[in-house]
């Protein structure tokens, strides 16, 4: 594999004591060529984005104006980062996580360079919902639907066709000249176009999403964000 350049993309939309966890324990958890760090900001507040360039000044700090939502932000997140990153890879990590443990974004990325049909490898989180909580996780929810998956160099991942998350995870920037889909269940609808019309030179039927371990790890990155602040998921 060649030398990457990896761009960590943090969105954030005003919770301030969830962002300050985030930003600390991806600064102690995260390794790799990580090349670019990079701040939106979905507040529509500009007194609010001028504090977060003063407290937070590793990254470069953007938004779009007007709060956009969920999907509005991504799709203006990601206009930016496909016009102006010269990264190879972007990790994409929302103002509500913290790491559980170290995750050298090297590793994956290694895995994602001679696999194109993976979209996406992404950090298992604690169970969230009731339903992965009564079946002790997120992949033990639906363990068949998850195929383990490993490498001569010992890196090991799990592959399924369930969906897109936004949840911690890295990508090709060039994910990001994808259209993100407008209205409500926007990420389910970015999966399902995924999974129909897959990707240039890769058919949908093809297509897999990972998930970075395996089933017995325990979450990687845990969620905190007890309340949301956006809207249009």
């Amino acid at each position: 594999m060649t030398a990457v350049r990896i761009a960590v993309l943090v969105i954030t939309d005003g919770r301030d004591e969830y962002l300050l966890e985030t930003v600390r324990s991806a600064m102690a958890n995260l390794s790799g060529p990580i090349a670019e760090w990079w701040m939106y900001d979905d507040t529509g507040d500009y007194v609010y984005r001028d504090s977060l360039a003063r407290r937070y000044p590793t990254f470069r700090h953007f938004d779009a104006g007007a709060r956009q939502g969920f999907g509005g932000a991504i799709r203006a997140a990601w206009a930016r980062l496909a016009e102006d990153s010269t990264a190879d890879y972007v990790f994409h990590l929302e103002g509500d996580f913290t790491f559980a443990r170290r995750v050298d974004l090297g590793e994956l990325a290694a895995v994602l360079d001679v696999r194109p049909y993976l979209t996406q490898m992404a950090l298992v989180r604690q169970a969230w919902s009731d339903e992965e909580r009564a079946a002790g996780g997120l992949i033990a929810r639906q363990p068949e639907a998850y195929q383990p998956a490993a490498d001569v160099a010992g890196r090991q991942w799990m592959e399924h066709r369930l969906f897109w998350t936004t949840n911690p995870s890295l990508y090709h920037r060039s994910m990001c000249e994808q259209p993100w889909p407008e209205g409500a269940q926007s990420e389910g609808h970015f999966a399902l176009n995924l999974l129909e019309r897959g990707l240039p030179g890769i058919p949908g039927e093809q297509i897999r999403f990972g998930y970075w371990g395996q089933s017995g790890d325990g979450p990687w990155v845990e969620h905190i964000g007890e309340t949301r602040s956006g809207h249009g998921y």
